[in-house]
């Protein structure tokens, strides 16, 4: 399994959590979520994930939680990107919010843009990520990608 798919246990969050909510972990939502997670759990969450002020503190506080990856049925532009930009791989996926439970287990690839839920079978299909930012998460980030050379094709 390359670092772009990964599989683990999901958190299911709901529609229009903005960055406020997020940061330190999704205190403003789940105050015991950061006590909960485990490194390589996978974030899923409604629509308009990540909206508001476009800092770094609330996308770092889920990597730093150990958060392997973000699939949301919307997210904010500003945020994806800031995702990204740290190394913590996100897409869109129409549809997640319904096709999972909270607990579920999923096969994310960020390749190919599919979302496999375990329990049902059932493979939703997301957005790819572009080639850009297929760059950046390889090598961590976009500081280490530019730190080692990195030019965009």
């Amino acid at each position: 399994m390359s670092a772009l798919t990964i599989k683990g246990r999901i958190w299911k969050f709901g529609d229009s959590i903005d960055n406020g909510n997020i940061e330190n972990v999704m205190s403003g939502v789940d105050p015991e979520f950061k006590n909960k997670v485990k490194p390589g759990d996978i974030l899923i969450a409604g629509r308009f994930f990540g909206m508001g002020a476009s800092d770094e503190h609330a996308p770092r506080s889920l990597k730093e939680a150990g958060i392997g990856g973000v699939v949301a049925e919307s997210i904010s532009n500003i945020f994806h990107r800031t995702l990204i930009n740290i190394g913590l791989p996100a897409m869109e996926c129409a549809g997640i919010a319904d096709a999972v439970n909270d607990g579920d287990e999923v096969e994310v690839d960020y390749l190919a843009g599919s979302v496999r839920v375990l329990r049902s079978g059932r493979t939703l299909t997301g957005d790819r990520l572009p080639d850009f930012a297929v760059q950046i998460l390889a090598k961590g980030g976009l500081m280490p990608y530019l730190k080692n050379g990195g030019q965009f094709k």
